[in-house]
């Protein structure tokens, strides 16, 4: 385990996936029943599962679509978040940020929640030698959304982020999660949701080239030793919501 720095308790965990998604809403509670103001979590799954909105549930497809994947190693969990199904495996690196914040009636809040979380990671890899990261869409990437985390326009990160109100007042909780693959191929990810598009007779299928491992852009890289600097700049960024 990694320590972030003294005084604060922030360690890159080691999880099944079931207890990362369960220790993130543990996170999201604490900061909605105002038992914390801020949360930080990194963790790394042990074991693999896909993971995917609930409403997947509910496609005609999707008992057998189960099956083929519990058969190749792959259970099904869900999540409280949008989007496509994402695998989670120990090629993939977890952070969540949660923090109570005061925001107006603009939906410009949305926004600010990501770029909350993607500015620092684009920072991070700058600080690691990565001259291309930004945020943006990635045609072709499972989960696309308008602020994956990108090195060369291919997706390393993948976002998401959930809005809660704080019981007894008018403020808000944030709750906002990267996922991130540090090592391994991309392609035998995305063939894991390819092959979970095709059980449920789901025409989009994704492409290989559109992600990125960490470790395909720093080869040299120690995430042991580089990760606290990204959690570093989640704690100490300062930027309210607009």
């Amino acid at each position: 385990m990694t320590a972030l720095s003294p005084g604060l308790d922030c360690v890159l965990q080691r999880l099944s996936v079931g207890q990362g998604l369960a220790a993130e809403e543990a996170r999201l509670d604490a900061v909605c029943q105002g038992e914390s103001q801020f949360e930080l979590l990194a963790w790394q799954p042990l074991d693999r599962a896909l993971v995917m909105p609930r409403r997947h549930e509910r496609t005609e497809g999707f008992p057998a679509a189960r099956q083929v994947l519990r058969e190749r190693g792959w259970p099904i969990l869900f999540r409280a978040t949008g989007g496509t199904p994402v695998p989670q495996c120990p090629e993939v690196v977890n952070v969540t940020l949660v923090l109570r914040c005061r925001v107006g009636s603009s939906a410009a809040h949305l926004e600010w929640g990501y770029h909350r979380l993607g500015d620092p990671w684009c920072e991070w890899l700058t600080a690691l030698g990565v001259t291309d990261a930004d945020l943006g869409s990635v045609p072709g990437a499972y989960c696309d959304g308008r602020f994956n985390v990108r090195i060369g326009g291919r997706k390393l990160v993948g976002t998401a982020q959930r809005w809660r109100r704080v019981r007894g007042c008018r403020d808000m909780a944030l709750l906002v999660h990267g996922a991130m693959q540090v090592g391994g191929d991309p392609a035998e990810l995305v063939d894991i949701v390819n092959t979970f598009q095709e059980a449920i007779d789901d025409p989009q299928r994704f492409l290989p080239e559109s992600h990125v491992a960490l470790q395909q852009a720093v080869p040299e890289l120690d995430l042991e030793t580089a990760l606290p600097g990204l959690l570093s700049r989640l704690v100490t960024e300062r930027r309210s919501p607009r």
